[in-house]
């Protein structure tokens, strides 16, 4: 079945949501334990946690820590965590809090072999996030970006042991004016990865047109500014899913 993940930023002890990743262009939702509840009374099994101050960083903060502990334990929600994950002894210590998944990004992109040896060593507790500018891969909270093409960072990923990345436009994050879906579509088809989509997600259309593309390789969707604004129900978009993955 595929993955449907509201998705929870997380900056100074706030929920936030940046546009295309600019940290001076944020707005704050307030209460994260509050909005993952609200997830959860809305059907989620899945949320996608960021922790924007790390991300940019590379250090997380007790405070933060402390939110995605509780979340993970006044919630049922599986938790999906990135952000300023540079190490595999950061990896272990968020999966002794209880998260499900942890989100590879800047390390796996500047560190030479971090992404083979950690998907050797975690299997299907990593996956790593791809986010794109003009093509190009994105690190440090999208704030510097790398030489290397999203396309051939996917195909690396494939042969490291990868079977799913998380892919974001970030010319799409924020903006509520649709997916990249001929980018996701490419980069699944081209590395044979499982993608899961993320960045410009407006409303249950995008729902509807991420499962018409699930034999092409989309594999997931998050939500995040869609979901606090109002223009995605959760609930409507988690119950399609479901009634989609029912028929033969």
């Amino acid at each position: 079945m595929m993955k449907m993940l509201p998705a929870i930023d997380l900056l100074e002890g706030q929920a936030v949501r940046l546009t295309q990743g600019d940290y001076q262009r944020k707005d704050a939702y307030g209460d994260p334990l509050a909005l993952a509840a609200s997830y959860e009374r809305d059907g989620a099994s899945y949320v996608h946690v960021v922790d924007l101050g790390a991300a940019k960083s590379g250090t997380t903060d007790q405070q933060t820590r402390d939110i995605v502990a509780r979340i993970v334990k006044e919630t049922s929600l599986q938790v999906e965590l990135g952000g300023g994950i540079r190490t595999a002894v950061d990896i272990e210590r968020w999966l002794s809090l209880g998260v499900w998944r942890c989100v590879l990004g800047t390390s796996a992109v500047r560190i030479e072999g971090f992404a083979q040896e950690m998907v050797e060593k975690f299997t299907q507790q990593v996956i790593v996030g791809i986010d794109a500018r003009q093509g190009l891969v994105a690190t440090h909270g999208w704030t510097q970006v790398a030489s290397m093409t999203a396309m051939d960072f996917a195909k690396k990923l494939a042969q490291d042991g990868y079977t799913e990345c998380i892919y974001t436009d970030i010319a799409q994050d924020g903006m509520m004016h649709g997916a990249n879906w001929q980018g996701a579509i490419e980069l699944a088809e081209t590395s044979g990865l499982g993608v899961i989509v993320s960045g410009g997600v407006r409303d249950v259309r995008d729902v509807a047109q991420a499962l018409s593309l699930s034999q092409r390789g989309i594999t997931g969707l998050i939500a995040g500014k869609s979901l606090v604004e109002g223009t995605l129900d959760l609930h409507e978009a988690i119950t399609l899913m479901a009634e989609k993955s029912d028929r033969p």
